[in-house]
């Protein structure tokens, strides 16, 4: 079971290195903008990581704390970033 985790954490980190080189092809971003959505990406496989670990110890508690600080606060930051600095580049990029 463990050997799984780590086998779908390291799924998760290529993906999404695969979607942001993706969308580094399809619209130039600020260099702030980067660092918000590595750190987003980071968050939520830190968290992961934490909480499958936790829960494979026996401490389910810390893993759910660890899905909501850390996993939580990735996804947020990364939608607030893709909201008000990615889709606004998208959006003036397809009108240009």
């Amino acid at each position: 079971m463990e050997l799984m985790q780590w086998f779908f954490m390291g799924v998760l980190f290529t993906l999404s290195v695969f979607a942001l080189s993706y969308l580094s092809t399809i619209v130039r971003l600020q260099w702030y903008t980067w660092g918000a959505l590595i750190t987003g990406v980071i968050l939520v496989l830190f968290g992961f990581g934490w909480a499958g670990a936790s829960f494979l110890e026996g401490y389910p508690q810390s893993g759910s704390l660890a899905l909501i600080l850390f996993s939580g606060t990735g996804v947020v930051l990364m939608l607030l970033t893709w909201r008000h600095l990615v889709a606004p580049a998208l959006k003036k990029q397809s009108n240009s």
